[in-house]
């Protein structure tokens, strides 16, 4: 394959990976489990199609934007662009590329030779994007600590332990298994913190963060996501697992039921016990789950990306090195 072709790919890749996971985000954290209902029937339909297949599946497959096709993505985002704004660039400017952009990819998409300019493109294109970027992937991970006193239903769960499972296991983790829990929240770039004694639970734009600090420990990605624990309650509600050397956390977001968030955390904290285990020298098979090699993990597990890598000490960096 000629270097520029492959290069063309890569570029493409990681603008339109980048778009749709922002999207994910954002319709995430504003409408919760809705979301689902904001993108387009297309998508579903598709998805729905794909069931027949199920033999053939990827890690994708119970993804919906996964299936949405590119030539709906730029209206999506223009539809809720008071939720992307932040974390891209002029509305006007990218707007007006998109039929550029679009026919750059139909060149992919139908392996036509690319046209001399089709590389600078996408690489203005990405530099554009690159202090949005930086804006949405350092607000993820930028954490806040509620205040344990306001009326929260989370916040009393998990703080003030009054459920059941924060009772069993948190003191009980730290002593048995060395793992320490910890409760903060994120707020999108195109939300405002609540202030005083407001509670989260309810707010558009939040995400809770439940993370387990694993000191010296480690967890199994895909035994993890597999747990049975997680089907009762927390996958529905789940934005991502971030999973990086030291911790694993789950974020969900904030709008939902804090009931059922609180569960969720409870079913979360269950399954990162069962799976805790010493760190040592990986098989051949756990290798295959690397950073770089975590294609047949479920989308929802973010590893060594930006939406659990990139904060606001990660200055200077370059996140598409455009």
């Amino acid at each position: 394959m000629p270097e520029e072709t492959l290069a063309l790919y890569s570029r493409w890749w990681q603008l339109e990976t980048y778009l749709r996971s922002l999207i994910y985000v954002e319709l995430r954290s504003f409408h919760g489990v809705d979301w689902v209902n904001h993108i387009g029937q297309s998508a579903t339909t598709r998805q729905q199609r794909d069931e027949s297949l199920k033999y053939m599946a990827t890690a994708d497959w119970e993804d919906p934007l996964s299936y949405l096709d590119v030539g709906k993505l730029f209206p999506l985002l223009e539809a809720n662009w008071h939720l992307v704004e932040p974390s891209l660039m002029n509305k006007d400017a990218l707007l007006a590329r998109t039929s550029e952009l679009l026919a750059i990819r139909h060149r992919l998409g139908h392996l036509r030779r690319p046209h001399g300019d089709d590389l600078n493109r996408l690489e203005q294109t990405l530099r554009d994007l690159e202090k949005g970027a930086f804006a949405a992937y350092a607000s993820y991970n930028r954490d806040f600590h509620p205040d344990p006193n306001i009326a929260d239903q989370v916040v009393a769960a998990w703080i003030r332990e009054e459920h059941q499972t924060a009772q069993r296991l948190i003191q009980h983790a730290d002593r048995q298994y060395d793992v320490l829990f910890r409760l903060s929240y994120t707020v999108r770039p195109y939300a405002t913190a609540p202030t005083g004694s407001d509670p989260i639970s309810g707010c558009t734009g939040l995400l809770w963060k439940a993370t387990f600090h694993l000191r010296g420990r480690e967890v199994r990605p895909s035994a993890l996501w597999r747990d049975s624990y997680l089907n009762r309650n927390a996958r529905q509600l789940l934005v991502h697992m971030l999973i990086d050397s030291g911790s694993v956390a789950f974020t969900f977001p904030a709008v939902d039921d804090g009931e059922r968030v609180a569960d969720a955390i409870g079913e979360a904290f269950d399954a990162v016990l069962l799976n805790v285990r010493d760190r040592r020298e990986k098989s051949e098979r756990e290798l295959s789950e690397s950073p770089m090699r975590s294609i047949h993990l479920d989308p929802r597990i973010e590893m060594n990306s930006g939406w659990n890598v990139v904060d606001d000490t990660t200055v200077p960096i370059s996140i598409f090195g455009a």
